[in-house]
């Protein structure tokens, strides 16, 4: 393991533990078993390290996700089992359940942008990017034959801000069924819109 990833696995912990907001990059340090002068040479500041780990554990997620869509062959099947496992992933997941518990707003501005703040200012976690790009190379990957571009981009957008939205507040119903609905929904929605266009346009 590098330097940064034992780095970027303290910052998780930390945060986990006592919250964004009091997290410091000493508590990083010391969890990481590093000086802070060290720590600074991988990340300028707090925003910074908080970023690239936030960006970390979302690729972490999108992989496990897109993982359990790849075991399916139907386009519906796929997409519901992409849908319950990052509910249940997003559930369990140990920053997320004691950020959202406790100070919900500290994490916002990480999931709910494309680009914020940090690492210099070149951009931080751009994490609903990151999942709306993994959305609709899903969807195109299974839909591309049924839909134009222009629909599988608006289906992955929905998508995606419905699974940041669902991260920040579950649902109180199970996965799986939250899952059936969203596809049964916006899947049906989306083919009927394909349907349509392609006889006005036939």
């Amino acid at each position: 393991m590098t330097t940064r990833d034992t780095i970027l696995d303290a910052a998780v912990e930390g945060a986990a533990l006592y919250g964004l907001a009091k997290l410091s990059m000493s508590d990083i340090a010391s969890l990481a078993g590093i000086s802070r002068p060290t720590l600074y040479k991988h990340f300028s500041s707090k925003d910074d390290l908080v970023a690239a780990a936030v960006q970390r554990e979302a690729v972490r997620l999108v992989g496990t996700v897109l993982e359990a869509a790849q075991e399916q062959a139907d386009p519906a099947a796929a997409l519901e089992a992409a849908v319950v496992m990052a509910l249940r992933q997003t559930r369990e997941h140990p920053l997320l359940d004691r950020i959202i518990g406790s100070e919900p707003e500290t994490l916002l501005p990480y999931l709910t942008t494309d680009r914020i703040g940090g690492d210099g200012g070149g951009g931080g976690a751009a994490v609903l990017l990151f999942v709306r790009t993994a959305a609709e190379a899903l969807v195109r990957e299974h839909l591309g034959d049924s839909l134009d571009e222009l629909l599988i981009r608006r289906l992955a957008d929905m998508v995606a801000r419905l699974l940041v939205s669902y991260a920040i507040s579950a649902p109180d119903d199970p996965p799986e069924v939250v899952a059936s609905t969203i596809v049964t929904i916006l899947l049906g929605g989306a083919l009927n819109a394909g349907t349509a266009e392609s006889l006005a346009t036939g």
